[in-house]
């Protein structure tokens, strides 16, 4: 049970959170969508706070750590077009570097399970 529990958790933070980043991310930035994301970023992580106090299922706790992790890969994805406004030269880096530290999370997830 726990192989296929970190099997979803691999194919999760390496397949879906970059992909949700690029979606995110494939419009023009714009002050607009920076003031949209930190909203979002705020408001997801107000439910993780409010879904933590009321956590006793695994459902509950799962849709905790989703919405900590799409936080995550939001306010990565919401930096990243803060910085194409200020840069616009940089998308492709930017599109690289973002994607790759939406799966952060993972290497903490394992290196605290090695521990």
């Amino acid at each position: 049970m726990m192989i296929m529990a970190l099997i979803l958790a691999y194919l999760v933070f390496f397949a879906v959170g970059p992909l949700i980043f690029l979606g995110l991310t494939r419009a023009r930035p714009s002050r607009g969508r920076v003031f949209i994301g930190v909203v979002s970023v705020a408001g997801l992580m107000v439910a993780a706070w409010g879904l933590r106090d009321v956590a006793e299922g695994p459902v509950a706790v799962l849709g905790w750590l989703a919405c900590l992790w799409l936080g995550w890969v939001v306010t990565i994805a919401t930096a990243v077009q803060a910085v194409r406004l200020r840069l616009p030269a940089i998308r492709k880096w930017s599109a690289a570097l973002g994607a790759v530290a939406t799966v952060a999370p993972w290497f903490g997830l394992s290196l605290a399970m090695g521990a």
